[in-house]
């Protein structure tokens, strides 16, 4: 297997982490505390991307000229180098990342054929009735708006805007998208039409890189460098386990470095429109005025534990970390300790549910009582050891795996299987299980998710009728199979 997508990048991250350590974070802190009272964000800007891991970008150390854009954006903000997920693959991602709640609780697993109930009350929701305007701009056709019986996720609870208007289909598979260009118009002109006189919420989701991975020409010819010999299987299916998945083939290709190249070429494709948002931000005086997070959705495996091009498959490392990019108001501090490469950088243990809270704070709103997150404005003040849990449940086969960590090791679980350890500041591509050499972390992280599970609240999702479209396009995705009759 090659060993590109994961190694090298990943152990340079935590090294760089490492050597920043709780000193350094102690001085950003302090850096910022010595300038005038922190800046009130009028307005909160989400942006997230699809299927993106982190060490494919420059500002997590890739090699790759992918991300120029982001990287630049990240001299501003606060980088967080161990960011996950609550799941990888974006139903449940998006819906935790909104609700400041788990997929669990809010009622989005065990697979896709449930909502959240209309009793969730998302971020919109809340903004909204503080006398936000809200508007959303996306780009995978599994979150459109949908009507009330058809299956969704029920984002667009809350948005007075929810601009889902995707006629493009994506080639092998029935699933609409739009691609970054699209998206990035559709915000600017909810940006050019909105209120001036009120504070704003936005979210822009971009579909790309998810796969299908078709870059424009130029950008596929920069990225395309020779292949070795490996060649896979072109599957006949969905999954990704040892194959190219159906709906990820292109032509008849069959070396996997070729598909690689092509995901970089549509990261360089979703960053140039990145780059094009915020700088009408900054035109626009709304940059400094707000609080803008990035992250992703969740990862995709590029090969590691013979998965290919897939995601939703596993809760291994690659489909749940991600990048988190917090960039409060007028940037952070100039005098913020920062690492050789100019970034101001955190090794803290978090999660998508620490986004609400840190919006919310950087709003100056009360956070909500629901929330199991925290804010991230003082990586400091965050509990050591901490312990965060994402969790994966595949409808098709009835197969649940779930991953619980605390930012060195990560501990991974199927029902009936013996638990898998993995030290991720010495093995971040988790190669090694040392379950059997650490029975004490073991114990400790099985005791922190039986605390976890008896904390959640009622589970409170709609199951819904699934349409003959949707059902295609989810089962194109792999995400459900056509059960039998």
């Amino acid at each position: 297997m090659d060993a590109r997508p994961l190694r090298s990048p990943a152990r340079r991250l935590f090294a760089r982490a490492t050597r920043l350590g709780a000193a350094a974070l102690a001085c950003l802190v302090a850096a910022c505390a010595e300038q005038p009272e922190p800046k009130r964000a009028t307005h909160a800007i989400l942006i997230t991307c699809d299927t993106l891991r982190a060490d494919r970008l420059g500002v997590y150390g890739y090699e790759r000229a992918t991300s120029p854009e982001l990287d630049a954006f990240a001299r501003d903000a606060l980088v967080f180098d161990r960011a996950y997920s609550c799941a990888p693959w974006t139903q449940p991602a998006l819906s935790s990342l909104l609700t400041g709640r788990p997929p669990e609780e809010i009622g989005v697993t065990p697979g896709n054929t449930k909502r959240m109930g209309k009793s969730v009350e998302t971020l919109a929701e809340t903004l909204r009735d503080k006398g936000f305007a809200t508007a959303a701009c996306v780009s995978n056709g599994l979150v459109r708006k949908l009507p009330p019986n058809a299956a969704g996720i029920g984002l667009e609870q809350g948005f007075e805007l929810y601009d889902s208007e995707m006629t493009m289909r994506e080639k092998n598979r029935v699933a609409f998208e739009r691609d970054a260009r699209g998206t990035t118009d559709a915000a600017l002109a909810w940006l050019a039409t909105r209120p001036r006189d009120g504070r704003f919420f936005l979210w822009v989701h971009f579909q790309d890189p998810h796969g299908p991975y078709l870059p424009p020409p130029e950008l596929a010819a920069e990225f395309a460098r020779p292949p070795t010999d490996e060649k896979l299987p072109l599957g006949t299916t969905q999954r990704g386990l040892g194959q190219i998945p159906q709906y990820q083939r292109l032509d008849g290709e069959n070396r996997p470095d070729v598909y690689r190249d092509r995901y970089d070429a549509e990261i360089r494709c979703f960053d140039r429109e990145f780059g094009r948002l915020i700088a009408e931000l900054g035109a626009r005086e709304l940059l400094d005025d707000s609080i803008v997070v990035f992250t992703a959705d969740h990862g995709e495996s590029l090969g590691e534990h013979d998965q290919y091009f897939c995601h939703g498959e596993n809760v291994q490392r690659e489909q749940v970390h991600v990048p988190l990019l917090v960039r409060p108001p007028g940037g952070v501090s100039k005098r913020a300790d920062r690492d050789e490469r100019g970034y101001a950088r955190s090794s803290a243990h978090v999660n998508h549910l620490d986004v609400a809270p840190t919006l919310f704070a950087a709003l100056d709103l009360p956070s909500i009582a629901d929330w199991r997150g925290l804010p991230l404005s003082d990586p400091t003040a965050l509990p050591r050891d901490r312990a965060l849990v994402q969790c994966f449940v595949a409808l098709r086969k009835n197969v649940s795996e779930w991953a619980i960590g605390d930012g060195r090791w990560r501990l991974l679980w199927r029902e009936h299987d013996a638990p898998r350890l993995y030290d991720v500041l010495a093995d971040p591509g988790e190669l090694r299980n040392v379950a059997g050499h650490e029975p004490e972390v073991v114990a400790r992280l099985q005791k922190a998710y039986a605390e976890y599970e008896r904390s959640l609240g009622a589970r409170d999702g709609i199951e819904t009728e699934i349409d003959d479209e949707t059902s295609k396009g989810l089962e194109a995705l792999g995400y459900v199979e056509t059960q039998k009759r």
